[in-house]
Parts: structure tokens; C-alpha cells; sequence
């Protein structure tokens, strides 16, 4: 299998960020394919996003009944990871209030899926911060090499209001 393409693992993000005045609001797809902002149904959430000149998204919620979940999701096309030694990302983002985030790879199972969270969580305050993760093949058993399909997640606090600013996020893969 070839390497993996870090420009194609970021292209719905490229989009959307080239997409500046970009918004919306609610639950659902962003305008950019393979891009989505996603809340738990059960929950009593207002979402509402933009995607401002010079930043990937910015995201305001406001909380009626907390949810289970409230996620950033990136479809990744990354089948295969015999060619590389893991996954990485880089993110920076601001929030006020702080707030702390976790991200994880899903990959497909024949029987659903399996969840594989990054080891350290993400903070996020008032002051734009970057944050880094890796994920190794060989210290992560539950990631399967191969994957019918996989997806990058950051999940969001779904209990309380956030406003939440992502300048940028890109993944990588990790040469092996």
C-alpha cells in the first residue's frame, strides 16, 4: 500500500477553509464533502458555526438538556495503515471559557466499530494553543491496520454552552 497522502487526508478541510463567511447552524454536514459537525439527537442543543477568513470553524452552542455527545468529524479515506508507522494531528484552537476536548480515530469493524482515543486530552483556553497528538500502530493493538472506512473525531462538550475557535487542524500520517 502507498504512503498516505496528507493532503488528501486534509482536503474537506483546505475546502472549508477556503470557504471564508461559510455558516450554518444546527446538527449535520459542513459544506465541505467528508466534513461534519454532529450533536447527539436526544439533546437540546442550539449549534451554530462559521467558518471566518483565516480559520477553519468557529462553534457556539447553547445548552436546554445536555447531550451524550457533540462531535467534529472527518471522514478519512485511509484504508490501509501498513505503510505508515501511525496518525498524528495538529490543532490550534481557543475557547472562552476553556474547555477540554478529546479526539480519537473510528475505524470499521465487521461487527461496527472500534474507537481508538489519543492518549492526551486537549485544552483549550482563551489564548490561541497548539496541541499535537500521535497515535502508533504498534502501541495502539485495538487500531486495525485495515479499515473499510475510518473517521477522525473531536469530540466537543455536549453538557455545557462552549464557544470554541479552530484556527487550523491537520492530520498526518507517521512515516514508518
Amino acid at each position: 500500500m502507498p504512503y498516505p497522502d496528507a493532503a488528501l487526508l486534509n482536503a474537506p478541510l483546505t475546502a472549508l477553509t477556503a470557504l471564508a463567511g461559510a455558516q450554518g447552524s444546527g446538527s449535520g454536514a459542513l459544506p465541505a464533502v467528508g466534513l461534519h459537525l454532529l450533536t447527539d439527537p436526544g439533546a437540546d442543543m442550539t449549534l451554530n458555526w462559521s467558518s471566518p477568513r483565516g480559520r477553519l470553524i468557529e462553534v457556539t452552542t447553547t445548552i436546554t438538556a445536555p447531550g451524550k455527545w457533540c462531535v467534529l468529524r472527518l471522514d478519512l479515506d485511509l484504508p490501509d495503515l501498513s505503510a505508515c508507522a501511525g496518525l498524528g494531528f495538529w490543532l490550534r484552537s481557543a475557547a472562552s471559557p476553556a474547555l477540554v476536548m478529546q479526539a480519537l480515530i473510528r475505524s470499521g469493524t465487521d461487527d461496527g466499530h472500534v474507537d481508538c482515543v489519543f492518549e492526551r486530552d486537549i485544552l483549550s483556553h482563551a489564548a490561541a494553543s497548539d496541541h499535537t497528538g500521535m497515535m502508533l500502530t504498534d502501541r495502539t493493538p485495538d487500531l486495525p491496520c485495515h479499515a473499510p472506512w475510518r473517521m477522525f473525531e473531536l469530540l466537543l462538550p455536549p453538557y455545557r454552552p462552549i464557544t470554541l475557535a479552530i484556527d487550523a487542524l491537520r492530520l498526518f500520517p507517521v512515516p514508518a
